[in-house]
């Protein structure tokens, strides 16, 4: 069994021989993207349930036929058009579809071409903290609802999460077996940055061919991934899960932007204002190699090291890009204790 403190859910992704629009090999596609720390967000119109955002909105147009009576038409009509506003602007919003099912037939069969597929294993949590420094906003994320008729809109609404989740947060009951959750996004349509460390490892349908297998985790080597294979039971028709060896273990650790630092002279300028950075040399080397393997880390700017406090203390600031924009310097911080370094201050 697949088992990890945060929250955890799967996107299942195709296996090879199925192609896109372009005529691209779709697996070979996907764990490209995937290796470049990247996913793509569709906008609701590219969802495969055409029924998506659709919304029984009769108590709403009841209600503003009452308020009519009690407010001028034009308040009333502001108000219509906030909404139907709102619900037009939702079919170019970005929809992460993910699922909490990982022993699931029909998933496995729908959406990993018939087992010869696979599924991603993401920590959500990390997941969503990726997004706090993107050009496109994380909007909500939510479980969604499965019924056997349209969410019903009406006033007033309790937030505008209640909003989204009315106009994109349930889906009829027929797909109650996916067990979604689901990311919003205020645009869609794009490819995404996340933190490398959301993805926990892969889980191989039981159909799928060991070179294909080998070649995903060829592709990932050095991240530490977790790696698993669904399997059949020959007496049941429950679907079981096999922990697989990493074939491809390696002592250095992935770095998503290489990012190149010179030691000395960041000593030497923390030198020149005063501080200790050469008494903890080897932490502050160790620091700077944590830090840099962060992701959206682009460079090293300066450091500052301390040791007036009850421990020594390292600050590092970094040069932050992601998705294109470049983000105001963020600052990891470490203490020294027991000669050892740790996370410090939030970072």
């Amino acid at each position: 069994m697949i088992q990890y403190t945060g929250m955890i859910a799967y996107k299942y992704r195709s296996g090879r021989g199925t192609k896109d629009k372009k005529g691209k090999d779709i697996f070979e596609r996907d764990i490209e993207l995937l290796s470049r720390d990247s996913i793509y967000v569709p906008t609701v119109d590219q969802l495969n349930d055409p029924s998506e955002a659709l919304v029984d909105d009769n108590i709403f147009k009841a209600q503003l036929s009452f308020f009519e009576l009690l407010v001028s038409k034009e308040a009333v009509r502001r108000v219509e058009e906030s909404f139907y506003s709102i619900r037009e602007r939702i079919r170019s919003a970005g929809i992460y579809s993910l699922s909490k099912e990982i022993q699931n037939e029909l998933m496995w069969a729908y959406y990993a071409n018939g087992h010869n597929g696979y599924a991603i294993i993401f920590d959500t949590e990390v997941l969503l903290r990726s997004f706090k420094q993107g050009k496109w906003v994380y909007l909500y994320d939510f479980d969604v609802n499965y019924s056997k008729r349209l969410p019903r809109f009406k006033l007033p609404p309790e937030d505008d999460k209640n909003i989204f989740t009315c106009l994109v947060g349930t889906k009829s009951k027929v797909w109650e077996h996916e067990a979604e959750h689901r990311l919003l996004f205020d645009k869609g349509g794009v490819e995404l940055k996340i933190d490398y460390r959301a993805i926990k490892g892969i889980v191989f349908g039981c159909r799928m061919p060991d070179e294909d297998i080998d070649y995903v985790m060829k592709t990932f080597s050095g991240r530490d991934f977790e790696y698993y294979k669904i399997a059949k039971s020959d007496y049941s028709y429950k679907l079981t899960i096999e922990r697989l060896i990493d074939l491809y273990p390696t002592t250095d650790k992935y770095s998503p932007n290489n990012v190149k630092y010179n030691i000395e002279e960041l000593l030497e300028a923390d030198k020149c204002i005063g501080c200790v950075g050469y008494k903890y040399r080897k932490h502050v080397e160790a620091a700077l190699k944590e830090v840099s393997r962060e992701p959206f880390v682009t460079g090293i700017s300066h450091i500052v090291v301390t040791d007036d406090k009850e421990y020594p203390h390292i600050m590092i600031w970094t040069n932050i890009k992601q998705d294109g924009v470049v983000a105001t310097m963020r600052s990891f911080e470490f203490d020294v204790i027991g000669g050892e370094i740790v996370r410090a201050g939030g970072s």
